[in-house]
């Protein structure tokens, strides 16, 4: 007989997601519910709105048809799987839907926290590898250092690790920036 709880054993949907009360801060992964509690702290947020803001100011200049978005924002990869990176980068604007993301987007950045850093290393580093997401970034504030991931063949491999004033590129973009430029106050 099995221990697992209906819940534990229920396969979730976007359909499912779109019921559930808006205070719900979750992420479905394979099908599963991953709870997004607590929020994100001060420097969590801090590196995501550089992030951004860095990448916005790139595109602008270099009128490319990529956009920039920060969390929350739904991300649809298929029907079970509906993630809110905490920053990412799409170019294909046909993905671009009036209240969320339709597909894998072409880069992502997730911000480490004491809460989220196992799931970004494991289920969402390996929901992004199969769908194809071709950059992958894991920012550590409190380390101050960013892992790039780049995909090969279908698997991610790890491309390097920055920090301080080591360049680092965004190659869907264009764009070199140094870790440190993240991890500004």
């Amino acid at each position: 007989m099995s221990t697992q709880t209906a819940a534990e054993s229920r396969r979730y949907t976007y359909r499912d997601y779109l019921t559930f009360p808006e205070d719900l801060r979750c992420e479905i992964i394979d099908g599963k519910l991953h709870d997004m509690t607590p929020s994100p702290t001060p420097g969590h947020q801090r590196v995501s709105v550089e992030i951004c803001f860095l990448i916005r100011d790139h595109l602008r200049k270099h009128a490319q048809g990529c956009q920039v978005f920060d969390a929350p924002l739904d991300v649809v990869i298929a029907e079970d799987q509906v993630v809110q990176p905490d920053v990412f980068i799409v170019c294909d604007r046909q993905k671009i839907e009036k209240t969320r993301i339709l597909g894998a987007p072409d880069v992502i950045f997730e911000i480490l926290s004491p809460s989220s850093s196992l799931k970004d290393r494991r289920e969402k580093m390996d929901l992004y590898e199969r769908a194809g997401v071709g950059e992958y970034f894991l920012v550590d504030p409190d380390g101050k250092y960013i892992e790039k991931f780049l995909l090969s063949a279908g698997k991610y491999y790890r491309a390097a690790i920055y920090a301080e004033d080591a360049p680092f590129f965004i190659d869907a973009i264009g764009l070199e920036l140094k870790a440190g430029e993240v991890f500004a106050e």
